[in-house]
């Protein structure tokens, strides 16, 4: 090959693995340079999710506070209200049992109605006062509902009683009408229950200036465990717009603001009454027409009493007519059937007494109700009375007269024009009357029934209590059965006392100072043993009355268990049985706890008509629901015990308040034990004074701060603080009526 090509091809070698190079570098560069872009974009990123998780947190920190200072002002509020509620009920305890002392005075006619205007204010403020508190509980999830077994029938009545006053000063007809079907044993929560039907029939009275308002309640159906019924309150008020419907059940609302400015209030009682009703899970709403009056209704579950039977469609009450006018009985029959009554017509004069004087046969229950025209009663009415006479008083049977002539009042007789209204016919058979039921439960459940003497036991009784309202009660009720009563106040003063002997039966506290009951039982039980002494009886007395109380008591070497407030016939039942010493085998006590108030002999005695008494510990906080004073406690008390009942009183209304300082320092600084312990000591001495709503709040402090479920110590205690104001308006009412009965 010549030189020149082969330098040739070496040139153009070279040239070509000088591109492949170039090209190659071009490449490498480019993508390093790629590289590096993507690098920078990386690093961007990086730096953008660092400053998105820097301002997430930053956002989720805000958010944080923002929730801890809702919390913070949610709480404030709902003390707030509760304080507030608190210090409006302090100067009402000095205003509305002075407005009482007065009205007992001579007054001139302007002076009592400026006196009943001021009394009427006072008990509408109240009123509001208690509208708040159930509202800032409702806001602070404080409410919580009680089951327990109640009769629904008694509720309703005493609900209609209730109202019936302000409808009479109206001149408006009230009237409740039961389905027969209803069961009446239920069990649910009767103070909300009645709390709701109150606010309802409240505000259809207010709203109504003629007419009538009616209470309906029906059964809607059954399942396994309970009824579902519907409530309505039926008006003929001014009606609500439908635009204005849906507003109503919001806080501080009512229909618009003239209303408010006419009817006043607060615009929070149909709130309450929605979230109550929302805690029982049911539903509650309206129909209305403008003018044409409104139907306010509400539906809810109500549990049934165990044992209870399937719900059936009963035999209606009787209604006897006595007319030959088949006018009259047509009308008769159609207003009677909307009270579950079915109406037997009678012409002849001697088929009613014969009627009246028969015995009745199965599926043919006694008449209710004896309808008399005027025109047949003229035949031989003193035969009538006569046959009516013979059949005693206590079966119940109203009588009603359609006459227009003056009639001799009898007991259980009444009086209608003979050209009435279907409206007058409507509110006599829908009023509450006294339904027949067995002469021994009338007996005990009668008022004003003297009490029952009991006999006298003549015991060396030791007494260990450290709360001096509860060992009043509890001294004075032994005197009472001549008992000879030695005090102490804690376990280490019990067992000197012990010691030294001459002691036949000891009621023993159980939560108190220095030493409690439970660890002095279980030192005097060893000290017995050892020393080769006599089992004493010891009988434990404390407020505690959950289900595991009464295993605590006997596992500590306790012979019986009596649960506060004291029932008299049941302390005495239990003195009896282990003072002589003759009783069975200590180890199985055969009184159970008194859940009951202090009365005689358990007025209120359970049957199957009205539900069981007993409430289902398990099943629920506290005691049985009651009213911020229930006057029968105390009156039961002062016919026992006499006028020490009143000094037990004020001591209570002196020692009460440093209670309640105690509770709320306790709270402030978060003492879990000293909180159970106080409460404890508050929730026995106001039940003994009849103070059960107080009692009751002081329960769920305890039982709260004893299972470490109390969260907010303060609210609950803010609760307590305005309970207890009303309780000791209450009582010092009580204390002014008894001072001004003496001095007249």
């Amino acid at each position: 090959m010549p030189m020149w090509v082969a330098l040739l091809v070496a040139l153009a070698a070279a040239s070509i693995t000088a591109l492949l190079l170039s090209l190659r570098l071009r490449a490498r560069n480019r993508a390093l340079a790629q590289l590096q872009r993507e690098r920078s974009l990386l690093a961007a990123e990086r730096d953008q999710l660092r400053r998105t998780t820097e301002r997430q947190g930053q956002l989720e920190q805000q958010l944080l506070q923002a929730k801890q200072a809702a919390e913070a002002a949610v709480l404030a509020k709902g003390e707030f209200l509760a304080t507030m509620s608190h210090e409006i009920r302090t100067p009402l305890n000095g205003i509305l049992p002075m407005l009482e002392l007065i009205a007992r005075g001579p007054l001139g006619e302007d002076q009592r109605q400026m006196l009943a205007t001021a009394s009427a204010s006072s008990q509408q403020l109240l009123r509001i006062v208690d509208d708040i508190l159930d509202y800032s509980r409702l806001e602070a999830q404080a409410l919580e509902l009680e089951i327990t077994s109640f009769n629904l029938r008694d509720l309703l009545d005493g609900v209609v009683q209730l109202m019936q006053r302000a409808a009479d000063a109206k001149g408006l007809s009230l009237g409740l009408q039961l389905d027969p079907s209803v069961r009446l044993p239920v069990r649910g929560d009767p103070v909300r229950l009645r709390q709701v039907l109150s606010n309802l029939l409240a505000n259809a009275i207010k709203f109504t200036a003629r007419g009538q308002v009616q209470l309906r309640v029906q059964r809607l159906g059954e399942g396994p465990a309970q009824h579902q019924l519907r409530f309505e309150i039926i008006d003929t008020g001014i009606g609500i717009d439908e635009a204005l419907q849906a507003r109503l059940f919001q806080s501080f609302s009512q229909a618009d603001a003239s209303t408010t400015r006419i009817y006043g209030g607060t615009g929070l009682g149909l709130a309450i009454c929605k979230r109550i009703i929302d805690l029982m899970h049911g539903r509650i709403g309206v129909q209305s027409t403008p003018g044409q009056g409104a139907t306010f209704w509400f539906e809810i579950p109500l549990l049934k009493v165990p044992g209870d039977l399937p719900a059936m469609a009963r035999t209606p009450d009787a209604l006897l007519l006595f007319s030959s006018d088949a006018i009259l009985q047509a009308r008769i029959e159609r207003i009677a059937a909307h009270h579950g009554l079915l109406v037997h017509a009678l012409a002849q004069f001697d088929a009613v007494v014969e009627r009246l004087r028969a015995v009745p046969r199965p599926g043919q229950p006694a008449p209710a109700w004896l309808l008399v025209d005027a025109r047949a009663r003229r035949i031989g009415e003193a035969t009538l009375q006569q046959a009516l006479a013979e059949r005693g008083e206590d079966d119940g049977l109203q009588v009603l007269w359609l006459q227009d002539d003056a009639l001799p009042p009898r007991p259980r007789q009444r009086q209608l024009p003979s050209h009435f209204d279907d409206a007058g016919l409507h509110a006599l058979l829908a009023a509450p009357v006294a339904h027949a039921r067995p002469a021994a439960l009338l007996a005990n459940a009668g008022q004003g029934q003297p009490t029952p003497t009991l006999p006298p036991l003549h015991l060396r009784v030791l007494l260990v209590e450290d709360n001096t309202v509860n060992r009043m009660v509890a001294e004075q009720l032994l005197r009472v059965f001549q008992c000879e009563v030695r005090n102490a106040a804690d376990g280490e003063q019990a067992l000197l006392a012990l010691r030294e002997g001459d002691v036949d039966v000891v009621l023993m506290d159980c939560q108190m100072p220095v030493l409690d009951g439970y660890a002095a039982t279980r030192r005097w039980r060893a000290e017995e043993v050892e020393n080769g002494r006599p089992r004493l009886p010891i009988i434990a007395m404390t407020a505690n009355a959950m289900a595991g109380d009464r295993e605590r008591c006997l596992q500590a070497g306790m012979d019986d268990y009596l649960s506060k407030p004291i029932a008299r016939a049941t302390l005495h039942a239990l003195l009896q049985r282990w003072g002589g010493g003759k009783a069975a085998s200590p180890a199985r006590p055969s009184i159970e706890p008194s859940h009951a108030r202090l009365t005689a002999d358990s007025r209120r005695a359970p049957s199957a008509e009205h539900g069981s008494a007993l409430q289902d510990d398990d099943s629920r906080v506290g005691s049985k629901p009651q009213p911020v004073l229930d006057r029968d406690v105390l009156d039961e008390l002062h016919a026992v015990i006499g006028e020490s009942a009143i000094q037990i009183v004020s001591v209570f209304l002196e020692d009460a308040p440093a209670m309640v300082q105690q509770l709320q320092q306790a709270a402030q600084n978060g003492d879990e034990p000293r909180l159970q312990a106080v409460a404890h000591s508050l929730k026995s001495s106001s039940a003994n004074v009849g103070a059960l709503s107080l009692s009751s709040v002081a329960q769920r402090i305890e039982h709260e701060a004893r299972s470490g479920s109390l969260q907010r110590p303060a609210v609950a205690v803010a609760l307590l603080v305005a309970e207890f104001a009303r309780a000791r308006v209450a009582l010092t009412g009580y204390l002014a009526q008894h001072r001004a009965g003496q001095a007249g």
